[in-house]
């Protein structure tokens, strides 16, 4: 898994994340340990997120079988029964906004996010063989004050290995939910993501200031 970082504020995922870093079975790696350093310690770009955004397109497909593997985009099923597309869009806005929640020093920016796949298991498939979480998604970084796009990532891929059997019944014991599971995936992503050394070399920067080209991550 992508290393562990800590998911700080961000109210109800950080609340999550406390309860389950002290008791997790050993085979998951969880939130914890190291407090997330400024991007440009890491060799990336120092970047300043004001906000994040997240779409949800409504053309993206919901299926509520519970069946080993529903073909849809939109597979979750741990809330109630109700608008999936809503209830996707807060996991990712609160994980991702977790994720960057330490990202306060260097170039102003927004971000906006396009989800194309949240396909979590289902419970038949968590009782039972377990799989891979398929968390999928685009990222637009955003100048905070001009809106031109400073650098898109056409595909961010944050899949996880999904527990099933005896196995997510240890992790759902020690706190260790699928939103959970899925929320420090997604926080773990966007901070790989921010801290590619790639993203905004400083002539893009001062380049998109007058140019709002799109400039595309190889």
């Amino acid at each position: 898994m992508i290393r562990a970082v800590t998911l700080v504020t961000w109210a109800a995922l950080a609340g999550l994340a406390a309860g389950c870093t002290m008791n997790a079975p050993p085979t998951r790696a969880v939130a914890g340990g190291q407090a997330l350093l400024p991007p440009a310690a890491h060799g990336g770009t120092a970047l300043a997120v004001q906000s994040v955004t997240v779409h949800v397109p409504p053309s993206l497909s919901v299926s509520e079988a519970n069946t080993i593997k529903p073909a849809a985009d939109i597979v979750w099923h741990g809330d109630a029964a109700g608008d999936r597309h809503a209830q996707v869009a807060q996991i990712m806005r609160s994980a991702l906004s977790a994720g960057v929640a330490g990202m306060r020093k260097g170039t102003p920016v927004v971000l906006d996010v396009t989800v194309l796949r949240f396909h979590a298991i289902t419970p038949r498939t968590r009782q039972s063989i377990g799989g891979k979480h398929e968390l999928i998604y685009a990222l637009d970084v955003r100048d905070a004050a001009t809106g031109a796009v400073l650098a898109h990532v056409p595909r961010v891929n944050a899949s996880v290995r999904a527990a099933g059997g005896a196995q997510a019944l240890a992790e759902e014991a020690a706190g260790l939910s699928q939103k959970v599971v899925i929320s420090q995936a997604l926080a773990a992503s966007v901070i790989k993501t921010l801290e590619n050394p790639r993203l905004l070399p400083p002539s893009l920067v001062a380049q998109s200031a007058a140019n709002p080209a799109r400039a595309k991550l190889p």
